[in-house]
């Protein structure tokens, strides 16, 4: 047994090991998307969360028992590996009870980075545009041939789900910086799509943030391709030998130019090193995608597929659940449902609707998602939300975290009253927002449920109700 405090050599020894691998928080997309990884691969994976949900019952579908709650007796008798995600401390009891009977522990994303070792990986990592850049390159090694496995964190289902397996040793990943495991990865080739200081829950000051891409871009094998309109990305990855500047930037290597808004689609030329590959057709709106779509395409390049099929498939690109998913569109009420909850994402999304679609009113219902960055970036809200016609906050998703001063609702509401422009009014819960929306929508109105939490509960109450 491995006992290095080296936590990529644990989990690359437990790895090669096989056996069986226990993982705690299978509900969610990144251990889901990892547990069909490592089963794919012949280990035996069982599972437990705290709740069962879509993804849950398709991993017991498939033949891995998923037990319910989280306690010692999952790890009796002992598996030969156990991952817990992040949301698990390392003090729990199950983990505790793991570590007792001298089982090997990984966190998820340490255990991700293990296996993207073992292969011809794709990380697609950064601050905002992962899922979606992630799903598009997933796509877009597929339609070149090359036929890729993937872990994704998000439901995506043209992919067939949060992960799949294919024919070639290439493996294209999220690799998410929250809890720092970014820092372990190596691929063959990384995306950095932007750096933009987030997860204040982990990281104790923006250096520290940025160490982690560092990191993964000095550990890369291959081809770094990082987004050129991104000051800290290009600054971080830009210096690199051999690195691919991607973006609307005049300055990038692969570089998207003549866009055109065609209502809830959009074209742009593609000219790579200087010649020009096509044109590309994207099926949804916003500047932001155009910059997603150009990462995948550096990096399906940089892996060798041949341009053609690659901007054809963004053609038939489709997102991530919860990424401006529509939920209703009756009687002149359209609603949609996105995850956004960073200031910079929020402006994103509400930029791609003001182009893609025709509405009278924009009304937005937000959650706040956990303490830390609801205090660390409550000024970069309101701007965020400008042009908004009425705006219900709810209470912040705490994420487990504890109540800060500074970081709750009320003191966003404060903000945004400091500040002025965005009408906005204050929610005590989830169905006390709901109610204040539903009595006063009405034919024209467009409805943005938004948020990383559990917000998306508005979103199927509207789709149910109205």
């Amino acid at each position: 047994m491995n006992t290095s405090p080296n936590p990529l050599e644990r989990a690359q020894s437990a790895l090669r090991r096989g056996g069986t691998v226990h993982c705690m928080g299978i509900g969610g997309v990144g251990v889901a998307g990892l547990a069909r990884l490592l089963a794919a691969r012949g280990m035996r994976v069982t599972g437990c969360d705290t709740a069962r949900n879509r993804l849950t019952d398709s991993l017991e579908a498939s033949g891995i028992a998923v037990a319910l709650g989280h306690g010692p007796a999952h790890v009796a008798p002992p598996p030969d590996w156990l991952v817990r995600t992040a949301a698990v401390p390392a003090t729990h009891p199950e983990v505790r009870a793991a570590l007792a009977a001298a089982v090997p522990v990984s966190a998820r994303g340490e255990a991700l980075a293990a296996v993207v070792a073992t292969a011809r990986g794709v990380a697609v990592c950064g601050t905002h545009g992962k899922t979606t850049t992630t799903t598009m390159a997933a796509q877009a090694f597929r339609a070149a041939g090359l036929d890729p496995s993937f872990c994704i964190g998000g439901e995506v289902d043209i992919l067939g789900g949060v992960a799949g397996t294919g024919t070639s040793d290439w493996l294209v990943v999220e690799a998410d910086e929250s809890d720092g495991t970014l820092a372990l990865y190596a691929p063959e080739i990384a995306i950095v799509t932007n750096v933009d200081f987030d997860h204040m829950e982990h990281f104790e000051d923006v250096a520290a943030f940025h160490a982690v891409f560092e990191s993964v871009v000095a550990r890369t094998r291959g081809t770094v391709c990082y987004g050129r309109d991104d000051e800290v990305a290009t600054r971080i990855a830009g210096r690199r030998a051999g690195a691919v500047g991607f973006g609307l930037d005049p300055a990038s290597d692969v570089r998207g130019e003549a866009r055109r808004v065609d209502g809830t689609a959009q074209e742009f030329d593609v000219v790579a090193f200087g010649g020009r590959l096509g044109r590309a057709r994207l099926p949804v709106p916003g500047r932001h995608n155009v910059l997603n779509a150009l990462g995948a395409i550096a990096a399906a390049l940089a892996a060798g597929a041949s341009p053609g099929p690659v901007l054809d498939s963004l053609a038939g690109f489709r997102p991530a659940r919860r990424r401006l998913e529509p939920f209703l569109d009756r009687g002149g009420i359209r609603v949609f449902s996105d995850y956004a909850h960073h200031p910079a994402e929020i402006r994103a999304l509400l930029d791609a609707v003001r182009e893609g679609f025709a509405f009278d009113r924009l009304v937005a219902v937000f959650q706040p998602h956990r303490y830390t960055r609801t205090r660390a970036l409550g000024p970069q809200f309101p701007p965020a939300f400008r042009g908004v016609d009425r705006l219900v906050l709810a209470p912040v998703y705490a994420a487990s975290e504890a109540p800060l001063p500074g970081g709750t609702s009320d003191d966003l509401l404060a903000e945004f009253r400091r500040q002025g422009g965005v009408p906005v009014e204050p929610a005590g819960s989830l169905e006390a927002a709901w109610a204040a929306l539903r009595s006063d929508l009405r034919p024209g109105d467009l409805l943005l449920v938004i948020g990383a939490g559990d917000v998306e509960r508005i979103a199927a109450w509207a789709a149910a109700g109205l």
